[in-house]
């Protein structure tokens, strides 16, 4: 079964979780989803980018602890492994002008496009970006993963909704990583684990992993319901 594997878990402020961030190891290929402010330094810890020649990041959205060690793993990248890091992301001229003022040049140590219907043949999977809701002052996506073989990943990224029907979704036996959090207010940008199991009948609840989690009582709460929460080795 195809499944992310993660370098945090936790949202913005709850750092001790670290910032919230998947990634997919093989065949010489990494694939980042999201590089907040404490993602680097793990990427560091584990060595992950040892015997890496493609590096591929998908972006959800520009704040902070999703974007906020961006620059310097791609420097890092080209400085020690000469390797052009490939990001994508549906407004190319934003992470563009923001790597720029960063001292990173386009074309040398990163590349950008957009994240519509692309391939990633050494990992034997295609992925499409969809806009979703979470902020009013910027855009954020989510992402579906279709593999070559076996089952599909839908990434929610930082969202108050699901923007899509996932009950056949999870009937074909895909899995789901969805923004979950405690804080169930009004003005609440994330999905609370209390409409989460309103739109997630129980049966099918073990095929969805619970990320960006905001409180230490969350783990026991979620898998009370029924969900998984994605671990962090």
């Amino acid at each position: 079964m195809n499944k992310l594997e993660f370098l945090g878990r936790g949202s913005g402020y709850h750092t001790k979780e670290g910032n919230t961030a998947a990634y997919i190891r093989k065949n010489e290929t990494l694939l980042l989803i999201d590089c907040g402010e404490t993602v680097f330094k793990r990427i560091l810890e584990k060595e992950l980018v040892e015997g890496i020649k493609e590096i591929h990041v998908l972006i959800t959205h520009m704040h902070s602890d999703h974007i906020g060690s961006l620059g310097g793993f791609i420097g890092f990248c080209h400085w020690k492994y000469k390797i052009v890091t490939k990001v994508y992301f549906n407004e190319k001229e934003k992470i563009s002008i923001f790597l720029e003022l960063l001292g990173l040049k386009e074309g040398e140590s990163f590349i950008i496009d957009d994240a519509n219907n692309k391939q990633i043949d050494s990992l034997g999977l295609k992925f499409s970006a969809s806009i979703t809701k979470h902020v009013k002052n910027l855009n954020t996506y989510s992402y579906k993963l279709e593999f070559d073989n076996g089952n599909d990943i839908f990434y929610s990224g930082d969202t108050y909704e699901t923007n899509f029907d996932l009950i056949p979704y999870l009937e074909s036996g895909n899995l789901i990583y969805h923004d979950t959090c405690l804080n169930d207010n009004e003005e609440n940008v994330h999905t609370s684990l209390r409409v989460l199991s309103k739109i997630v009948p129980k049966k099918y609840r073990n095929q969805v992993y619970c990320i960006h989690i905001d409180g230490e009582n969350f783990i026991v709460q979620a898998k009370k319901q029924g969900f998984n929460v994605v671990d962090v080795v």
